[in-house]
Order: structure tokens, then sequence, then C-alpha cells
């Protein structure tokens, strides 16, 4: 960070879950979560999860893997597949496979985290492959249409490479062209138009949804984690004697100066906004908002907030700092 960055005096403020809950001699239980069968898993909470399916991460900016075939097998159109923006490894995520099956089209799509934004690759096996000219009417012609907020927003068309048994395309969203970075973040719809020459049928349209996200925000960790008063006698969990609440300098020394995220770049003319959700010395949550808007900034900050150590404490504290 310059000379002027650094003459910037941070304003640190620590606070408290804000939901209070009085608990009287009669005691309850508040259980988090939901149902699996009525809300939709978040990125948040299934990034592991999908890191788990995929057999394995690879680096990011690999171009090893474009030249291996299509995997086998068919995805389906209804599940939502889920990229980690902070993950150092690649999502990858199969095609639904054309009404003829397998054989007549397959393919995967890849998704990967690159300092520029949001690198797309699509591998497809294909019986037959008419590319045509990139732009032109995708009812007939083989095309990849990707719309990074969602179908029926703005488009961008990745191109296409025809390859002995199929096609290759890779594409990178900028992070200024996604929508929302936490929680939910923003969920790309990749439509894939296979087009048959042997028929005068119009190209079928197969779709996968990928939602790639930054992680849980600050808010929603607050607002999962309400703090509780216990007026029978003040003892944490398990009947221990609850400890002391830490200050508000310790709570805001990992976060004091501007150190721990100098690598992102954050302009002289710009400030960051930084709200850390903590519990036991782990970040439970983070939201990062730079002015001027600065998405690639702003997700470098969160990643590297969610590295942070803190002092440990049963309660849940939320530490808002500003450069």
């Amino acid at each position: 960070m310059d000379q002027e960055k650094e003459r910037r005096r941070p304003l640190v403020f620590v606070a408290a879950a804000a939901l209070l809950l009085f608990v009287s001699p009669v005691s309850f239980v508040a259980c988090g979560g939901g149902s699996t069968t009525s809300t939709p898993q978040t990125p948040a909470g299934a990034a592991a999860e999908s890191r788990g399916a995929r057999g394995g991460d690879e680096s990011p900016g690999s171009s090893s893997t474009v030249e291996a075939p299509a995997p086998e097998g068919c995805g389906s159109a209804d599940k939502v597949q889920v990229h980690d923006l902070n993950s150092s490894g690649s999502t990858q995520a199969l095609l639904p496979c054309a009404k003829g099956g397998a054989g007549d089209f397959s393919g995967a799509i890849r998704i990967e985290t690159i300092p520029e934004g949001v690198h797309i690759t699509i591998r497809a096996t294909d019986d037959q492959v008419d590319l045509g000219m990139l732009g032109s009417d995708v009812k007939t012609r083989d095309a990849v249409i990707v719309y990074p907020r969602g179908k029926g927003e703005k488009a961008v068309e990745v191109p296409l490479t025809k390859t002995k048994d199929g096609y290759i395309g890779d594409k990178t969203v900028m992070w200024d062209d996604l929508d929302k970075l936490n929680d939910e973040g923003t969920k790309f719809d990749i439509a894939v138009y296979d087009h048959d020459g042997t028929s005068d049928a119009a190209s079928e349209e197969m779709h996968v949804s990928i939602a790639v996200s930054t992680g849980k925000s600050c808010e929603r960790a607050r607002d999962e984690n309400p703090q509780t008063v216990d007026l029978r006698g003040g003892s944490s969990k398990a009947g221990s004697p609850q400890a002391a609440d830490l200050t508000d300098a310790e709570l805001g020394a990992p976060m004091k100066t501007s150190a721990w995220f100098v690598s992102c770049g954050l302009p002289d003319s710009a400030n960051a906004d930084i709200c850390v959700a903590v519990k036991e010395g782990k970040p439970l949550g983070v939201s990062v908002a730079v002015v001027p808007e600065n998405k690639r900034v702003a997700a470098c900050i969160d990643r590297s907030a969610r590295k942070l150590h803190f002092p440990a404490s049963e309660k849940l504290d939320v530490v808002h700092q500003r450069f």
C-alpha cells in the first residue's frame, strides 16, 4: 500500500450480533438450517459438497485439460451446480445430453476463478458439428451462450473450435459482469444449442445452471447466530462460566491496518467497507463494498478476510472496518 493509503486512519467498529434472546427459566432450543426439500442449498453451504463430488481440483489457468475428451454421461438440467469463487480449483458440471443420448451429444462445463473473473470452458463430444458464424442464428448451428446474470439478461457467446470428435470453447466473464458476489451469488445460465444436420429440425437447446459465490455474507452469518442472555446466572454453553467479552481492540487487531489485503490493489481514489462476522476465532461471514464499485478488488479483499484469525470467543462478534 502506498504512503497515501497508509496515512488513512481506518475506522473500526465491533458489535455483538444485533438480535438478543432473553431466556426465561423455561428453556428452549433454536435450530439452524432448513428443510432440504423446500429450501435450496446456497453456494455458501454447498461449495464443499460440490468440490468433493468433482473428484479433485485443477489449478486455474491450466490448459492441459482442454484437449482431453469430454466426460461421458448426462447431467441434470434441474440441479444448480456450485462454484466457490475463493477456491483455487475448478468446478465441473456435466451438460444434459441430447434427446438422442450421449452418442449424439455429451459434454461438460468447467468453471474456475482467475484474476480477470470467471473462466468458463466447454468440451463436447458431438457426432455432427456445425459451428457456423459467431453471432448468427443459433437455431441453425452449434453454439454455447452464457447468461452471466440469468436467462433473459445480457448474454455472451462462447467461441467454439472444432475437434476430431466435437468441439471446445472458452470464455472469461469479467468481475464487473457478475451480479452478487456472496450468499446465493450469481447464477449463470448456460445454453447449449446442438444442431443436427441430418434433419430439418431446429437446434436442440439444453441448459445448465452454475452459481458462483464467495461464501456467506456478514449479515447472514449475524442473523443465523443470534446471541442469548441467560438470566438464570449467566453461563455459556455446557453450563461453563461465561467468558469475558473480547474488547474492541482485541477483535479489531487482525484488521487494524490494510497490510492483510495490500496485494488486492485498492485504488487510492476508492474506499472499502468491510464487515466480518467472527465466532470461535474464525470468520463465518464476510461482506465487502468498494466505492467506486470494483468487484475484482472486493472479491480479493473478501478472500483475504476469510483467511484471517481472530481471538476466540463462543459468541458471535461483528467487526466493521473502513479504509
